[in-house]
């Protein structure tokens, strides 16, 4: 049979053709389908059509979809391959035209005594997808009591060849946001920002404040203090929120690769180029660009990421035309620009350009108040990818985290975490889990000693106040500044406190009696 849609007469035809137009009009499946149904019921001057689709699982045929005063009643039906003319179609893979469906042995009447349905002439064609079945289209008693032509079947099956193609683009359409938004709660997950201390709320608040425009944001501190996780909260509360946030570790990668990374090339521009690729700006376009490591850019990158900046452009490599972006730059560096200028390897008008607004993560160490909260999230996690249990932090292995210095900062924290999670053996985590690399470990123990907590009973809370503090002082080597931000509290208080306790200067604290006063 020709399937050559000349041969169909015009106004089938147009008909045909105003339906295929319409598959483009949306990727939810059952309003596509839905859709479909009611336009080739009208096309094909028919009683009632339907659509099944078979289950990859059970390999079987159900009602996706119908038309007629029966069709929720044939949502509840399903058929095995070869089980009637719409499982024989499935099974083989061939059309059918049947001008008597009693007088045919493949058609299965109990479906039509069932739902009390009077079946006279039937249509039906597989719909497929790379030569693989994925289920049919019916179309039941032609108008006026007629038989379904030649033209209808070819026209029916026509129509099933573009509807095979839009349930398959809806399926990896859906397919695609499921696993979008599993990706986008992955990251929300990994990227959470925790912490309640007032150093870290002050520093979301600036976040939060920067969101709202469009200004280049220049992130700097410590490697591992979390400087990521800043940058996509300000994209998730930004106007862009909706649209991407694109990653790019600056240090990973070669000044080749990271050129091409960012800025695409053409087919052919050197070799190996076999096709055209689109660089990290115009795949951010709309949304928000994160440099990672901005300091260990190449001079020669640098001009081209300045004139980005400058002329909202890129140009991709081999290209012989500009290319508009939008798209807002998040910066982050661990490094010390300022040097890095004076030394001839950072441009200074980078750096200004980078450097409207500037955010700086402090390091764990100066909002130990966020390490409980931080080791639970930690804990959860890994508890979680690891198929383990574990309560938590051991009271004797949190005292241990709350003196430790993190000069990973949060990365060395979330590792610590996990290694412990992995060995731990008791419902709770205890400090033998916890790799103190040594040098730290013999930090601590040099510390003053503290009394004997199991000899002398329990200790009021103004007597752990006191050892904290005193703790503090000796690790920040007796420089209060430090200490303050440490403890998170004002100068002033820590002299009123220090002068509480007798202590007037390093060295010259009063041992402590056994009740703590």
């Amino acid at each position: 049979m020709s399937q050559n849609p000349r041969d169909l007469n015009n106004e089938l035809l147009r008909s045909l053709l105003d339906t295929v137009s319409r598959l483009s009009s949306t990727l939810d499946l059952d309003v596509l389908l839905d859709l479909v149904m009611d336009s080739a019921c009208r096309v094909l001057r028919a009683g009632a059509t339907s659509l099944l689709l078979l289950d990859q699982a059970t390999n079987a045929l159900f009602f996706k979809t119908a038309t007629g005063e029966k069709r929720e009643e044939l949502k509840h039906i399903r058929l095995e391959l070869g089980d009637g003319i719409a499982g024989w179609v499935a099974k083989h893979g061939k059309p059918l035209r049947v001008g008597d469906v009693w007088s045919d042995p493949k058609f299965k009447r109990e479906i039509s005594e069932a739902i009390d349905y009077d079946t006279q002439t039937i249509l039906c064609v597989p719909l497929k997808i790379r030569g693989q079945v994925i289920g049919v289209m019916e179309a039941l008693n032609k108008l006026g009591g007629s038989e379904f032509s030649d033209e209808d079947l070819e026209a029916l099956t026509l129509l099933a060849d573009h509807v095979a193609i839009a349930v398959d683009n809806a399926r990896r359409f859906g397919e695609a946001s499921v696993a979008r938004e599993g990706f986008q709660s992955f990251l929300e997950e990994r990227y959470q920002a925790i912490g309640s201390s007032p150093v870290f709320a002050a520093l979301m608040k600036t976040a939060r404040k920067v969101a709202a425009t469009r200004s280049t944001v220049l992130l700097r501190g410590e490697s591992g203090t979390g400087k990521e996780v800043v940058a996509r909260a300000i994209h998730a509360a930004s106007p862009r929120a909706r649209r991407s946030l694109i990653a790019v570790n600056c240090a990973a990668l070669t000044e080749t690769l990271l050129e091409s990374e960012l800025f695409g090339h053409e087919k052919g521009a050197f070799t190996g180029a076999d096709r055209r690729k689109k660089g990290k700006f115009e795949l951010a376009d709309m949304g928000t660009l994160f440099l990672d490591e901005i300091g260990c850019m190449t001079p020669q990158l640098q001009t081209r990421l300045l004139r980005v900046l400058q002329e909202r452009e890129i140009d991709r490599l081999g290209g012989d035309r500009p290319i508009p972006v939008d798209v807002r730059v998040i910066a982050a560096t661990n490094a010390d620009l300022e040097e890095e200028m004076k030394a001839g390897r950072f441009r200074e008008d980078l750096f200004y350009r980078l450097n409207v607004i500037t955010i700086q993560i402090p390091p764990l160490r100066e909002r130990r108040n966020d390490i409980p909260a931080l080791a639970r999230h930690f804990i959860q996690r890994y508890n979680a990818e690891t198929n383990s249990e574990v309560k938590g932090l051991s009271p004797e292995a949190l005292q241990v985290l709350m003196t430790y210095s993190f000069p990973g900062n949060v990365r060395e924290l979330e590792n610590m975490m996990e290694r412990a999670v992995v060995l731990e053996e008791e419902p709770w985590i205890q400090p033998e889990r916890l790799p103190i690399p040594t040098t730290d470990a013999a930090e601590i123990s040099s510390a003053p000693p503290e009394p004997d907590a199991s000899s002398s009973g329990p200790v009021s809370l103004q007597e752990l106040e006191r050892r904290h503090i005193l703790q503090v002082l000796h690790q920040c080597d007796w420089k209060k500044s430090r200490a303050c931000n440490v403890l998170e509290i004002s100068r002033p208080t820590l002299d009123r406190k220090l002068t509480a306790y007798g202590v007037t200067r390093r060295g010259t604290e009063p041992a402590s009696s056994s009740d703590g006063s």
